[in-house]
């Protein structure tokens, strides 16, 4: 269960371009990325933005303007994946009697959330059912990707023709954030660090991962984290990778692991040791109440995407899911009655993985806070726009579960930031 079921590992960007002048790279010289080309038109039309570089999950507004009165265009924004296949979504539209069409805030969300694959291996999964999604390149090598924005005109003395090109840069990490390699070797951690500018008032540092897809599931949340100005680490507790000595599956996975996470980010600069909190996506939602629930003394907030309220069993195979100084954890419900700050449940009320709906109300029922939203499927997790792809609900609709998923992102992303803040 999560968002990359279908990929395995994190995408590659669109563009990569150094930022030398700025001096921009990651303190383990991961390069930034997003030099944007210039905006170009023809005849006068061109794109306008209100953010042509900004964090990957803030709003922005675009607007086409210069062009002929109730002229159609298309418009299409688009990138790359780590194979160099292009990730698209296109939208038509009328301009209006000053030549203007405007997108606003809603419209450039779905373009930059709607990306479907154009073409290749990928695009053949569409409307199959099956689960994939695009990730542009991971934060520790690239901070920030290019979506390409272009229109071309349907009607008019232009007809066929591009009219207009603009890029906007989207940034996980913004500028004086840094990243750091964590290894069980040096740090008994695998994982990614990530911290925002110096100087900045201490503020809650965020421990985040995934769930049954395994890997480093939530490294693209920590970096936008640190933007936000949290410390933040992104921990892979099993499929980690040849020479990580953690487990393929979740199958005897100590608490012990993420309290050393959890101890090693309450250290670092900026961080108030004691709100640390910590975030889990599907089954990871089991380990991350399970912490808040045993370690109250380490963790204070607790926030569970698509979550389950009881400890289920190991997964893919194995004797138990989770341990506690090495003695197994019983399956069953989870208590939440030692948890010190507060827990809030991100559901979808059309989720095929499990019942994560019936599991945020029974959360509640131990006072924990929930945002259910009904049409939305398991992938309720973490930022908005960043993550397009597809996945199939308890109803098979592909890709009306996909969209009402990225509105629970964009609804429920703001809130759980003002509650770290």
């Amino acid at each position: 269960m999560g968002r990359m079921a279908n990929v395995r590992t994190t995408a590659a960007t669109a563009l990569v371009a150094a930022l030398a002048a700025a001096g921009c790279a990651s303190e383990d010289g991961g390069t930034s990325a997003g030099n944007a080309a210039k905006p170009s038109g023809r005849d006068g039309v061109r794109f306008e933005t209100d953010h042509p570089r900004a964090r990957a999950d803030q709003p922005t507004s675009v607007r086409l303007e210069g062009l002929t009165p109730r002229t159609r265009v298309s418009v299409r924004a688009q990138a790359k994946d780590q194979r160099d296949g292009t990730w698209a979504a296109t939208v038509t539209r009328t301009a209006d009697s000053e030549g203007t069409v405007d997108l606003g805030r809603d419209g450039t969300g779905r373009l930059l959330s709607g990306m479907l694959p154009a073409g290749g291996r990928t695009a053949k999964m569409t409307g199959s059912g099956k689960a994939f999604s695009y990730h542009p390149g991971p934060p520790a090598e690239q901070r920030a990707y290019t979506v390409r924005f272009t229109a071309t005109a349907t009607t008019g003395e232009h007809k066929g023709q591009r009219v207009a090109r603009r890029d906007l840069v989207r940034q996980w990490l913004t500028e004086g954030t840094t990243h750091r390699k964590l290894t069980v070797d040096e740090n008994k951690v695998d994982g990614d660090l990530y911290l925002p500018p110096k100087g900045g008032a201490r503020q809650a540092p965020v421990l985040v991962f995934g769930g049954s897809e395994g890997g480093n599931a939530g490294t693209y949340t920590a970096a936008l984290l640190a933007s936000h100005g949290h410390p933040a680490m992104s921990v892979c507790y099993f499929r980690c990778g040849k020479g990580s000595d953690r487990p393929n599956g979740i199958d005897d996975i100590d608490l012990d692991y993420f309290t050393r996470a959890g101890e090693l980010l309450r250290k670092q600069e900026g961080a108030d040791p004691d709100r640390l909190a910590v975030m889990g996506n599907s089954r990871g939602s089991e380990a991350a109440q399970l912490l808040g629930q045993r370690r109250p003394e380490v963790f204070h907030d607790v926030i569970a995407y698509a979550p389950s309220s009881k400890v289920n069993g190991p997964y893919l195979s194995g004797t138990t899911a989770w341990t506690d100084h090495g003695e197994a954890i019983p399956t069953g419900p989870i208590p939440l009655d030692h948890v010190r700050g507060s827990v809030l449940a991100v559901a979808g009320g059309n989720d095929k993985m499990w019942g994560s709906q019936a599991a945020a109300g029974r959360m509640a029922g131990q006072g924990a806070k929930k945002l259910v939203y009904p049409d939305a499927g398991h992938h309720v997790n973490w930022f908005p726009y960043a993550q397009p792809g597809q996945e199939g609900g308890a109803d098979g609709a592909v890709t009306r579960t996909s969209e009402a998923d990225q509105r629970a992102r964009a609804d429920s992303w703001p809130k759980v930031v003002k509650l770290l803040n």
